[in-house]
């Protein structure tokens, strides 16, 4: 049975979920070219999956029974069947493990990845996700979304078929909040989004923007965790991704589809971590907050300083990695 436990003296949570353990684990993330008979994600090995919740079709994946597929988690972290059952004795404080855990399989071909799936493919993949999104955010518990790819093993993925993973909770983590907070008193300073002014500042500059089109930007934030961390960023002001038109979503994935390649020539294969951030379901309409995708490459080691103080140590300046990616976008 899932539960929330807060952590002492911080507005920080942690989720326990011994059913996790049980996870298959096919590390062998080097997708090799046989299909993986084996593999639960697979067409065909849908009976050892739980049943689908939602699935998508398209004209590139015609003969496959399904393109875009959610499932609820086998091993879920949170369960809707759960009740909230809040508990505190003043030093202890918990809830019960409400929420859901999807996983979306992006892909019926084992053997794939994001770089090699085309823009229209991944564009489908977005639509999924929202799709998703806005059917859970009917469930009055769940207060936000978390929607995030692990890829490689370095970057937690236990399997190797291109999926990514949706987890809906009954709070707003505090990583979450912070930022929330930071964009609600530079809005209430100055009238304007951050993240908007950024862009701003970005693109008049070009000192960290990697490539863009008439939709998105992606950008080497100011203050990259790690190596070649970019940032994928709507060009217009949008609060609610939900909500997000076609062409938007279309030019987000015409940016996935050109800078994936950039990275693995810039740093090689690498693992990484994608992960969505957007409003809580109960702030959409708030004006103060931009949605966007931050991608993280696992090009380094996170070991006790960062742990213990939640400070990154990045060898590589932003504007370095975004002109060596501009200078490769200039070649193709």
């Amino acid at each position: 049975m899932p539960k929330l436990r807060k952590r002492l003296l911080l507005d920080e949570w942690v989720i326990l979920a011994p059913e996790r353990a049980d996870r298959p684990r096919h590390l062998d993330l080097s997708l090799s070219s046989a299909k993986a008979d084996t593999c639960p994600f697979c067409p065909e090995n849908e009976a050892i999956t739980p049943p689908t919740i939602a699935s998508w079709r398209s004209e590139e994946f015609a003969e496959e029974p399904w393109a875009v597929r959610a499932i609820p988690n086998k091993f879920p972290a949170l369960r809707v069947e759960e009740p909230v059952q809040p508990h505190s004795d003043r030093l202890y404080e918990s809830i019960g493990g409400v929420g859901a855990h999807e996983v979306i399989i992006e892909s019926p071909h084992h053997d794939t990845s994001w770089e090699s799936l085309s823009a229209t493919h991944l564009a489908l993949i977005l639509g999924a996700w929202r799709q998703r999104m806005t059917d859970l955010r009917g469930d009055r518990r769940l207060r936000c979304a978390m929607l995030f790819k692990n890829h490689g093993a370095r970057a937690g993925a236990t399997l190797a078929h291109v999926h990514s993973q949706l987890i809906a909770l009954p709070l707003v983590p505090s990583g979450l909040q912070a930022e929330l907070d930071g964009a609600r008193e530079y809005f209430k300073d100055t009238g304007r989004c951050a993240i908007c002014d950024m862009l701003k500042r970005e693109r008049q500059s070009g000192e960290r923007l990697v490539i863009e089109n008439d939709a998105a930007v992606a950008v080497a934030p100011y203050a990259s965790r790690t190596p070649f961390e970019i940032w994928i960023l709507p060009r217009d002001h949008h609060g609610d991704f939900m909500a997000a038109d076609p062409s938007l979503v279309a030019g987000i994935a015409e940016l996935i589809e050109k800078l994936l390649p950039l990275w693995s020539e810039a740093i090689g294969p690498v693992a990484y971590n994608l992960v969505l951030h957007c409003l809580p379901f109960d702030l959409l309409d708030e004006p103060y907050y931009h949605w966007h995708l931050e991608l993280l490459p696992r090009t380094g080691q996170v070991a006790g300083f960062e742990w213990s103080s939640n400070i990154y140590i990045n060898p590589t300046p932003s504007e370095v990695a975004a002109r060596h990616l501009r200078n490769l976008a200039s070649r193709r």
